[in-house]
């Protein structure tokens, strides 16, 4: 199937775009501690668990999507208060803290790319595993790579992320960067070792989807340098030039490989 028919969660309140102009007040006033977050008023929050018998507790209860203010904070990318939150939860473990979509803190630092706030996040007693999968069983390197993060990717592959697991569809992280038409993160993957002609659900490799998207240079890449079976057939019993974009994509990668 073709990356840009695949969605990357579940419906349920977007992080990157939901802040207090398109979050009915109502709602919000439930919640002091995720507004101050999302505005990025640390005095707020510093009064708010100052105040709080319970500080730690206070930072990991759930909003309506079952999501922290951490969550918050760190979609939007207010380091500062990230640390300071995070200062409050030294026994949480930040794999406990869920949300409807299977996302921890750790998936909304990838998917919006900040590398400060990841390494806040990491770096810490308590580790949290970089491999966790979401609902739709992406990883935070799936995240990272599908929004062509190149920096959030690099740490995470630094920090040992691995490159080997497959999202719902049957889909590793390279698939994606071959769908967004980067070879420099085509590049980075396969430095780690990631299996190139490996399947998703539908029969597609890599290669299927650099096609299908009309990438004929990344065809190219994975099949010259990195060994990718241009042969390989899907479910349907198709050949990755088969699905290529337009005529103009197949003759390219069949005129260059």
């Amino acid at each position: 199937m073709p990356y840009h028919t695949i969605p990357l969660h579940i419906p349920v309140t977007p992080y990157k775009y939901l802040n207090q102009t398109t979050l009915p007040h109502t709602t919000m006033t439930d919640f002091p501690l995720h507004k101050a977050c999302m505005d990025n008023n640390l005095a707020a929050v510093q009064e708010i668990l100052e105040a709080s018998a319970d500080p730690a507790a206070e930072i990991v209860a759930k909003d309506q999507d079952n999501r922290s203010a951490l969550h918050w904070a760190v979609s939007f990318q207010h380091a500062e208060i990230v640390l300071y939150l995070l200062s409050h939860m030294k026994t949480v473990d930040l794999d406990s803290l869920v949300d409807d979509a299977g996302w921890t803190p750790v998936h909304v630092a990838a998917s919006v790319g900040n590398v400060e706030v990841l390494t806040l996040l990491c770096d810490r007693e308590i580790k949290p595993d970089l491999d966790l999968q979401t609902k739709q069983g992406v990883t935070a390197l799936h995240l990272a790579v599908a929004k062509s993060l190149y920096g959030a990717v690099e740490y995470l592959l630094g920090q040992g992320a691995s490159v080997r697991i497959k999202d719902a569809r049957g889909q590793l992280p390279i698939h994606r960067a071959a769908a967004i038409g980067s070879s420099k993160m085509v590049t980075l993957l396969c430095s780690k070792l990631s299996p190139v002609s490996a399947k998703d659900n539908d029969g597609w490799t890599p290669l299927f989807q650099a096609l299908a998207e009309g990438h004929g240079d990344i065809a190219v890449l994975l099949v010259n340098q990195y060994g990718a079976d241009k042969d390989s057939e899907d479910k349907a019993g198709r050949t990755a030039a088969d699905v290529a974009l337009n005529d103009e994509v197949k003759k390219y990668f069949l005129a260059h490989v």
